[in-house]
């Protein structure tokens, strides 16, 4: 009798691994064969796909860590978990006089622009410093961009930046500028959020099979694998999509900021 066919759906022991947070970061610093990701190097792309409220912000900060000169926008304002970071938070561009030495000294420099905006004009400034933040990191190059809260910038009836992003997405490569877009559903953003996404997508926790489908056709990879993946997901755990698809799906967990 003839052994039953494999589910072809059923991931296999090759393509998935787990890893731990730190062992995660320093493959994305340094590159590892053990996970087999590549580094996340200056001027590629990473996108955080995700429900709210899963921890995408508190994976982004974890990962920003990794890298010298970041820039976060903060469309909400006054986020708490970016609050918590340790981010310095500037209300107006460009940065004071001693952030500019400290970073051409070649010294860390994290913040994060924006703030609660209760008013009219809050809001008027709220969206202009968005919109200067974007511009000076695309012009000045060599820094990565966080967007949280890619569908508010995205949104025609709220700051009306997605073009804006999505320009710098596809162009500000060659300038060594990377970009971390985070938003809760693809149809809500433009394309190029995963399209451009030349590092990894990270997929949190959801039972959504339109984003899954999106996102994971949006790398190249088998939906209906990741689906079966994202079931199963352990708690507190994501799902890391690299862009190459001769690289495994890596699930991990990540650091809480405390």
């Amino acid at each position: 009798m003839s052994e039953p066919a494999a589910d072809p759906w059923r991931p296999r022991p090759e393509t998935v691994e787990g890893v731990s947070w730190d062992k995660f970061l320093i493959a994305l610093q340094r590159g590892s064969k053990t996970p087999r990701i590549a580094a996340w190097d200056p001027g590629d792309h990473v996108a955080l796909v995700g429900p709210t409220g899963e921890g995408k912000t508190t994976f982004a900060v974890g990962i920003l860590g990794l890298r010298k000169f970041v820039l976060a926008l903060d469309p909400k304002g006054e986020d708490t978990t970016l609050s918590k970071s340790g981010f310095q938070r500037l209300k107006k561009l460009p940065p004071p006089g001693r952030i500019q030495n400290d970073v051409a000294e070649g010294k860390a420099a994290r913040l994060i622009a924006g703030g609660a905006a209760r008013t009219e004009a809050e809001d008027a400034a709220l969206e202009k410093l968005m919109r200067e933040s974007i511009d000076y990191a695309r012009h000045s190059g060599g820094w990565t961009l966080y967007v949280d809260e890619f569908q508010l910038l995205a949104d025609l009836r709220m700051f009306r930046l997605g073009s804006r992003i999505e320009r710098m997405l596809i162009t500000a490569r060659k300038d060594g500028t990377s970009v971390v877009t985070s938003f809760q559903a693809m149809a809500w953003v433009p394309r190029a959020a995963v399209r451009q996404a030349t590092a990894f997508v990270t997929l949190f926790p959801t039972r959504d099979r339109d984003m899954i489908q999106a996102t994971a056709r949006g790398m190249g990879r088998d939906w209906k694998q990741v689906a079966q993946i994202m079931d199963k997901l352990p708690r507190f755990h994501v799902l890391v999509i690299p862009r190459s698809v001769h690289e495994p799906l890596l699930i991990t967990s990540a650091r809480k900021v405390s």
